[in-house]
């Protein structure tokens, strides 16, 4: 029946920022673009093989002027979550870049590897892990 995920869809506030980034910041790249009537979407990837995507969409009624709060995201998105190599060089890094990053630094759970966490630009929750 299902094979995998195909891409994750975040409606975003400011579609430039979003993308400079998830690219700039994140490593992502851009796949795609489509632009329709009322909406334009962006597609983005971890490079050609990667096989999880990630699409950012600009309504044009959206509301930018209030982030996505958390409460807000409990029966539905809750965070994304990547798998990175080395959860502190990547928690130094956004830091450094100026990302919101939760004040504790990446942690050991008693049961897993380290984790840190930090926000998008419109407050989406992001998870950094070194889980495999």
């Amino acid at each position: 029946m299902i094979e995998r995920i195909d891409h994750t869809a975040l409606v975003v506030s400011d579609l430039q920022r979003s993308i400079a980034f998830y690219t700039q910041v994140l490593g992502f790249q851009v796949s795609r673009r489509l632009e329709f009537s009322d909406r334009e979407l962006v597609l983005l990837s971890l490079g050609e093989k990667s096989a999880a995507k990630l699409e950012l969409l600009r309504y044009d009624a959206t509301d930018a002027s209030r982030l996505v709060p958390e409460d807000r995201t409990i029966l539905g998105l809750r965070h994304l979550a990547f798998h990175v190599s080395d959860v502190s060089a990547v928690y130094d890094k956004l830091k450094k870049e100026g990302v919101p990053m939760l004040e504790d630094p990446p942690f050991q759970k008693p049961d897993g590897p380290p984790i840190a966490f930090g926000y998008d630009p419109d407050g989406v929750l992001l998870e950094f892990t070194e889980i495999g």
